[in-house]
């Protein structure tokens, strides 16, 4: 919105370079993360509040966001509308917050890891990462229109082959169950209204980054490492992964599904002797 597609590329990359050298006198603490042999340490991370280790909360990232993110151009209208969703952490219910209520706490909230960072005061309410409760609520995106395209890009693995072992290992993997079960309920509804509305022709396209991503970028511990060289790997991967996306699939953008949601979503979870 504000210089086209390379301004987006440099303000994005300008936001991970920031990140990073927020996080840079965290590296020393944070190396436990990529060392087996110091598992220990980073088992106790979940025994521990935000409160208690993070009292600063979420005041660089917040830093950051102000100096990279337009929110006039986020509030305005447009094409290419934002939405981005957290979870009440009073009531549980999930709240998608669009260009009319957009604000940098929203964007905060809905990044609010539980455990990592204190909830986000929005209101009067406090809220945590969306993830929790639909991951993402999808129904912003066809609210207004059922013959359109979605392309999303899917983060978190449906499925890890080994069981965790690890206090971060299993937080981890309820952390990314709880987001695949809102991630099929938004799935679910969304097949409902193709199958029964008449004229609805809503194309879900994935890319999904865990299956082209590698072993390193897999790996649970990922997600709480900050450092340049971990942020610049998944770029390139990702980056590399959407050009064959698109080498292959871009003729059928606008015009049909490039993904069988019945297939890869709906069927492995449903249970004996039920459809989805």
């Amino acid at each position: 919105m504000n210089g086209g597609r390379q301004a987006a590329k440099d303000n994005l990359e300008r936001l991970w370079r920031k990140v990073a050298e927020v996080g840079a006198p965290m590296t020393f603490l944070l190396l436990p993360l990529r060392k087996p042999g110091l598992g220990t340490w980073d088992d106790s991370v979940p025994l521990l509040s935000p409160y208690q280790t993070n009292p600063v909360a979420l005041a660089p990232l917040r830093h950051i966001l102000d100096t990279v993110v337009d929110l006039e151009a986020l509030r305005a209208r447009s094409a290419h509308p934002l939405f981005v969703n957290a979870v009440n952490v009073h009531s549980g219910l999930s709240r998608v917050f669009g260009p009319q209520d957009m604000s940098l706490e929203a964007l905060l909230a809905s990044a609010c890891a539980p455990l990592m960072f204190q909830a986000v005061q929005i209101e009067g309410e406090a809220y945590w990462d969306g993830s929790y409760a639909g991951n993402p609520m999808l129904w912003p995106l066809y609210r207004e229109a059922l013959d359109t395209d979605i392309f999303m890009v899917e983060l978190t693995p449906l499925r890890r082959p080994e069981t965790p072992t690890t206090a971060k290992n299993i937080l981890n993997r309820i952390n990314e169950i709880a987001s695949i079960n809102g991630l099929l309920a938004e799935l679910r509804a969304l097949d409902t209204i193709n199958r029964t509305v008449p004229d609805a022709d809503i194309r879900l396209h994935v890319l999904s980054l865990p299956d082209a991503g590698s072993k390193l970028e897999n790996e649970p511990s990922i997600k709480r490492t900050v450092g340049p060289a971990l942020f610049e790997s998944p770029r390139r991967s990702g980056r590399a992964a959407c050009e064959s996306w698109l080498e292959t699939h871009r003729g059928q953008l606008g015009c049909r599904a490039t993904i069988d949601i019945e297939h890869r979503y709906l069927a492995p979870y449903a249970q004996p002797g039920v459809t989805a």
